[in-house]
């Protein structure tokens, strides 16, 4: 069983490209006109927000959610980065799973994490994965349930930089 992504996750792709587009186009500009020598606010907030934006969609969205995971017989193995960081756990070496909820203007969507070590080292979304309610039902029949977690923003903001 692998996971597949959803139409919306795909969206971030194009985001993320458009925002490094737009630090390169407007970076040099602010940067090199004298028209902002006496303007903080372009140096400062604007680089500040394009920067801060791309970190937190590079690393905080590509990195621990835009993942594909694949259940084989005795394995799980996750991909990030397009299949560029790939890891392998066995079954043995997952405690077990639990899931939380997010809330937004688009909805409430599930999220998935299975531990090892009591650290949780694969994030599965309903947001992300179209497939998401079976493999949900795979990773329930297969391994303990660990109970519900609250979803935490500040625990995501730890994972970002994890």
């Amino acid at each position: 069983m692998k996971t597949k992504f959803t139409i919306k996750s795909v969206l971030i792709l194009p985001v993320l490209i458009g925002l490094v587009y737009g630090m390169i186009r407007i970076f040099p500009s602010i940067f090199s006109d004298p028209y902002y020598d006496d303007k903080l606010f372009p140096k400062i907030f604007l680089p500040g927000i394009l920067i801060f934006s791309f970190i937190v969609l590079f690393f905080g969205e590509i990195r621990t959610k835009y993942i594909s995971v694949e259940i084989k017989k005795d394995e799980i193995i996750e991909k990030r980065f397009f299949g560029l960081q790939t890891k392998s756990y066995l079954f043995s070496e997952i405690e077990g799973w639990k899931y939380s909820h997010l809330s937004s203007k688009g909805g409430t969507y599930e999220y998935l994490y299975l531990y090892k070590d009591n650290h949780k080292i694969i994030k599965i979304s309903q947001f992300y994965h179209l497939n998401y309610t079976d493999v949900k039902n795979y990773i329930e029949s297969k391994f303990k349930y660990l109970g519900y977690e609250k979803f935490s923003y500040l625990d995501e903001l730890k994972e970002t930089f994890r």
